[in-house]
């Protein structure tokens, strides 16, 4: 049970948490967040998950209030407090309580404690559904709070049982909206969108384990016409880890079936986060 959430530094009792009605990040949607696990009570790649939450606060324009070494200490605390060793937290930061409802002022810094996610199985073993839509988020490299347009096309997911989302320009696929894009073709190589997709950390590590063990891994840009002959597609993110996609719109990848590459990845992220993880930031 999670009781307590981190509000501007201070421990909050989860069932009287809020955020202001001149939070702009709720009035303009001027803010950022980041999710990121916690195993053994300690949060999984700090370093990385706060090198990509610094970075979208400096170019969205906020100032993160706290050192790196505060942030991390605030996470370790709370996920102390709630006796949590196994979940998921996020950070949140938005341009602060605006008397007029638009100017920013003094950030707010939102620490938020999740429970443990986890997915049906079979997903894993039939794979999963996603949907093209011609779209491009604004500014894909700023993990922002802005999720509307998957929010608004939501009866889409339903009627047509797909996951997600997979927007493309027409020419190339980008990501969905909630993680990045995977597809293998009939060389064994492994593409992977760049550029016009959110840098995830779960990509990062399935990319270097993927090349450590002799895979053949592309980053580059990712026609949409290479869905037709794929072998395998699938997606990554936080919670989901290497998730296989075997249809997309109305079309099979490949066979059908859930392929050897993804399956792979898969088993080696999760013995990566089934590891303590290290206290890995050390602020300078």
């Amino acid at each position: 049970m999670i009781k307590y959430h981190n509000i501007n530094g201070e421990l909050v009792a989860a069932e009287s948490a809020s955020v202001s009605l001149k939070d702009i990040g709720l009035l303009r949607g001027y803010g950022i967040f980041d999710f990121f696990p916690i195993r053994f009570g300690l949060p999984v790649f700090a370093m990385d998950y706060f090198d990509r939450f610094y970075r979208s606060a400096e170019l969205m324009g906020l100032e993160v209030p706290v050192s790196r070494q505060e942030l991390y200490d605030r996470i370790v605390d709370l996920a102390r407090a709630n006796e949590i060793t196994r979940g998921y937290m996020k950070l949140v930061l938005t341009g602060g309580n605006a008397a007029d409802g638009y100017t920013p002022t003094a950030p707010n810094l939102y620490v938020v404690q999740h429970n443990d996610i986890t997915y049906n199985e079979s997903w894993y073993e039939k794979g999963l559904r996603l949907v093209l839509q011609k779209y491009l988020r604004d500014e894909p490299e700023i993990k922002t709070l802005d999720y509307a347009n998957v929010l608004k096309h939501r009866q889409v997911l339903q009627e047509t049982d797909a996951l997600d989302i997979l927007y493309h320009d027409g020419q190339y696929i980008h990501e969905t909206s909630r993680a990045n894009f995977f597809l293998v073709d009939q060389d064994d190589t492994i593409y992977t969108t760049v550029d016009t997709a959110l840098s995830g950390i779960t990509r990062r590590h399935l990319i270097r384990m993927a090349r450590e063990h002799g895979m053949h891994v592309k980053e580059a840009l990712l026609p949409i016409h290479k869905i037709v002959d794929a072998k395998e597609a699938f997606i990554s993110s936080t919670t989901k880890g290497a998730m296989p996609i075997t249809t997309i719109n109305d079309y099979p990848v490949g066979d059908g079936r859930v392929g050897p590459v993804c399956k792979q990845l898969r088993k080696w992220y999760d013995e990566l986060l089934a590891q303590k993880p290290r206290v890995e930031y050390n602020p300078v």
